[in-house]
């Protein structure tokens, strides 16, 4: 049945896990805040998002759309996906009610679904600022200032693999579906396509920083991911030394990710643009039975970038949700089929800021959980301290919702903690795969990185690890 209306639930943040509490001692105190999901009503110029029966936009829509009042907004071709502006609630009904199409449902607007869990800096005596050597090309990234404080890494294997050449490539495209990327900073410049990156959303950058490109980052969010997948190895390590990196703006300075049309075009233009890695730290949650034409969207999205050789890797959410008894709500486009859907973990304890750490591999106290869900698990942290959390460069573009007083001070890094940060291990690895492997094999790159992930908590698919931990020598072969 054809629906005009939808509904996007947000659910309250647990902040801790009775059940687990045996396993990771006390709950956590609660952070500074837990970004829920905000929602907003449908924007007033009814834009709405029609899905057609057929993966593919009607030649004539365009008139169809005019004479109902409305514009054609965006039209993804590929996926069979249009965002119209101007439609009444009865326009709206009577286009749904065309043999073509499958659903028109309002495209609400909403705030970022995943920001990471934790908004306070670091106090300036954590950090030791110091001029920074010249970049070695050839240098291991175990070389990065603030290396020894990078538990996370060290968690997932990575040394192991850099130290058997596994180090990435330029030609591997990963794209970073965000708050933007800080391509000026020392551990990303280089690494970002200024060409083919893009902002989807109306900021002008240019009014805080004249002559940075439109998908410059004023937040922070999406340098933080970006810096996990790959580094320069400046001031901290990435998984890769090597690779290609591909901004995909789709939320501003104020972390605000606008509808789920914007996201689908996102997808859509990493695939169409030959991203073979695409990482969504962030996502929306729907009901399927009242929102059937945007969960299809989202599966055909997904569907599209893996048929096109992209493999996607998104996050839960943190909000300690169990998503094996949510009923009738998914949360998109991490429970997709064929995307990689990454909860977190993190130490339980250190005894410094350079470790050593304790249970590293322990289920992070906020991440959500659940076999119907979690693919696999990566460190994510679990701080306070920020001892257990992940160390991430500051953005060199702060801005007053930046969120960090650290970073706005001009210090070179801050920690943070969510399932943000797990999941762009798993995109680095899928980064180093593709360049071993070659690219258009998303299906046997998940298969691997699934297959070959460490098997911890119950045997088998376990609710917070999914089939386990990454392991990245594993992964690579560089031990069995």
């Amino acid at each position: 049945m054809k629906r005009t209306r939808s509904m996007i639930i947000a659910l309250s943040a647990a902040l801790g896990l009775q059940a687990c509490q045996d396993q990771r001692g006390p709950a956590a105190p609660a952070p500074r805040r837990i970004l829920a999901a905000n929602v907003t009503p449908p924007d007033p110029a009814g834009r709405h998002l029609v899905v057609f029966t057929a993966e593919r936009v009607p030649a004539d829509f365009g008139e169809r759309a005019a004479r109902l009042g409305g514009a054609v907004e965006n039209s993804l071709d590929n996926i069979g996906v249009a965002a119209v502006t101007g439609l009444s609630e009865a326009a709206a009904a009577e286009l749904a009610a065309s043999a073509d199409v499958r659903a028109v449902e309002p495209d609400v607007a909403t705030a970022l679904r995943n920001e990471d869990v934790e908004a306070e800096g670091a106090a300036a005596d954590e950090v030791v600022s110091e001029a920074l050597a010249p970049a070695d090309a050839t240098a291991s990234p175990a070389a990065a200032q603030f290396y020894a404080r990078q538990w996370n890494l060290r968690a997932v294997f990575a040394p192991e693999a850099w130290a058997a050449g596994h180090l990435g490539s330029r030609d591997v495209v990963v794209a970073i579906l965000d708050t933007g990327i800080d391509y000026a900073n020392p551990d990303l410049v280089g690494l970002v396509d200024l060409g083919r990156s893009i902002s989807l959303v109306p900021e002008d950058v240019t009014r805080h920083y004249p002559g940075r490109l439109p998908f410059s980052d004023l937040f922070q969010h999406g340098t933080f991911v970006a810096s996990i997948v790959a580094s320069n190895a400046q001031r901290v390590a990435g998984v890769n030394r090597y690779v290609t990196l591909l901004a995909v703006k789709i939320a501003d300075s104020t972390g605000l990710q606008t509808t789920a049309s914007l996201l689908l075009s996102g997808i859509v233009y990493a695939t169409d643009q030959g991203a073979d890695v695409i990482n969504i730290s962030n996502g929306l949650e729907f009901n399927k039975s009242a929102n059937p034409g945007i969960v299809a969207a989202f599966q055909r999205a997904v569907n599209y970038a893996f048929r096109k050789g992209a493999l996607l890797v998104s996050v839960p959410f943190n909000d300690a949700a169990d998503l094996d008894h949510n009923g009738d709500l998914v949360r998109l486009p991490c429970e997709a089929a064929n995307a990689i859907c990454v909860a977190a973990t993190g130490p339980t304890g250190a005894a410094g800021v350079n470790g050593p750490w304790q249970n590293v591999d322990a289920p992070a106290w906020y991440t959500a959980f659940g076999r119907s869900a979690v693919d696999v698990a990566a460190p994510g942290g679990a701080g306070p301290p920020p001892t257990l959390n992940v160390w991430l460069p500051c953005t060199t573009t702060p801005t007053q919702t930046t969120g960090r007083p650290d970073c706005r001070a001009g210090l070179p890094i801050t920690h943070s903690r969510g399932t943000s940060f797990a999941a762009p291990h798993v995109a680095g690895l899928a980064a180093l795969l593709v360049a071993q492997l070659g690219h258009g094999h998303p299906a046997l790159i998940r298969a691997r990185i699934l297959q070959s992930a460490d098997d911890l908590g119950e045997p088998g698919t376990d609710p917070y690890y999914g089939k386990g931990r990454i392991n990245i020598a594993r992964a690579l072969g560089v031990i069995p």
